[in-house]
């Protein structure tokens, strides 16, 4: 994200053929005790914000399989976070004791395409790519994490446009089950459909920067995926939360609290979670209809600074990115404490942080 935060898309039902060989598509061959930069909650928590009416059910994440049960008391989470570092123009994967084993671009290494400032990053479902968009670079970047390769990128650096293979300000390429990704194109209006190689697929949207699903979106800025292969579009404009059945057509559409509407991400029983991008900011469990099953909202010098992504890690944790605050949260929405905080320190210190993706463990 990027102040002010990106601006969304839109969509409408086209495929597009044709445009199978993409243009600008480049292709290139423990707890005790905890670090500095990490803070875990005393036993009890902190003081809850505002209480929760009630906690998230298990759900399945996007491009992930597993269902997500609550995790013990004391545990702040398993596995492991992909943090996009945007102010560091870096990718940071980091445990819950706060040690990072993968970084990318590693210090000193030179690419061969100029990877600019993660705004988001997203594994693919076997968790051996991550995808990378950055915004203000017009490009959407693959990485083979095993060997911290590129394999191609899409769209051309600095450079706007509206024709296949050029984006204007490309936001939450979010891999889908099939291996085809989904990209916010958000100043053109519309969703861009790539291949799992990067291939142009085709384009939903562009008929215009209106909230009129699915034939126009008033600037969405984030499409993501359900298991079922339908797609829950966040629109700036009107603060409209909209999901797409596969087929393209409106499962249901309402506008959400948020004032800056981000990243709203699907849960099973048809709810979605998602941020306000805004000070203070917040985070909302919606249903179908726009009531708040859940809310986040702290205030004082524990408010949310522009926060862009909130993610269900299990029935009881929810990571949120916090941009502006420097730091990513784990909050128990049972309780709403934070149980677990993480800022880096010395080389690991985040520096505007704008997304989260989740590598579960195994």
């Amino acid at each position: 994200m990027t102040a002010p935060r990106r601006v969304p898309l839109l969509l409408v039902s086209l495929a597009c053929a044709a445009c199978a060989t993409a243009p600008g598509q480049l292709t290139v061959n423990g707890r005790s005790p905890a670090p500095a930069g990490v803070q875990t909650a005393p036993s009890g928590g902190t003081t809850p914000a505002t209480p929760a009416s009630a906690a998230p059910a298990v759900v399945q994440l996007p491009g992930q399989a597993a269902a997500f049960l609550a995790v013990a008391p004391g545990v702040p989470f398993t596995g492991e976070l992909l943090i996009s570092d945007r102010g560091n123009h870096r990718l940071l994967l980091v445990g819950a004791d706060g040690s990072v084993s993968w970084e990318f671009p590693s210090p000193g290494r030179t690419l061969p395409v100029t990877f600019g400032a993660p705004d988001d990053a997203f594994y693919t479902q076997d968790g051996r790519t991550v995808i990378a968009n950055a915004e203000g670079s017009q490009t959407v970047t693959a990485v083979d994490v095993a060997t911290s390769t590129v394999l191609w990128q899409v769209g051309h650096n600095g450079v706007r446009g509206t024709a296949p293979g050029y984006f204007s300000e490309p936001d939450d390429a979010v891999p889908s089950a099939d291996g085809s990704i989904w990209v916010a194109d958000i100043r053109n209006c519309r969703l861009v459909h790539l291949g799992s190689g990067g291939a142009w697929l085709g384009t939903i949207g562009g008929g215009g920067c209106r909230h009129d699903p699915p034939g126009s979106l008033d600037l969405p800025n984030g499409a993501f995926p359900a298991p079922d292969g339908s797609r829950v579009i966040t629109e700036i404009g009107g603060s409209w939360v909209t999901w797409l059945n596969p087929d393209g057509t409106v499962r249901w559409s309402t506008r959400s609290p948020a004032l800056y509407p981000s990243d709203a991400v699907p849960y099973p029983d048809g709810s979605v979670l998602l941020t306000d991008y805004s000070y203070p900011g917040a985070v909302y469990r919606i249903d179908s209809s726009g009531k708040v099953v859940w809310s986040y909202r702290p205030r004082g010098a524990s408010s949310l600074d522009h926060p862009s992504i909130a993610l269900p890690l299990a029935a009881n944790r929810v990571a949120v990115c916090d941009d502006w605050g420097n730091k990513v949260l784990i909050v128990d929405p049972t309780t709403n404490t934070v149980v677990w905080t993480f800022t880096g320190q010395g080389s690991t210190r985040l520096s505007l942080p704008d997304g989260l993706d989740y590598l579960p463990v195994g």
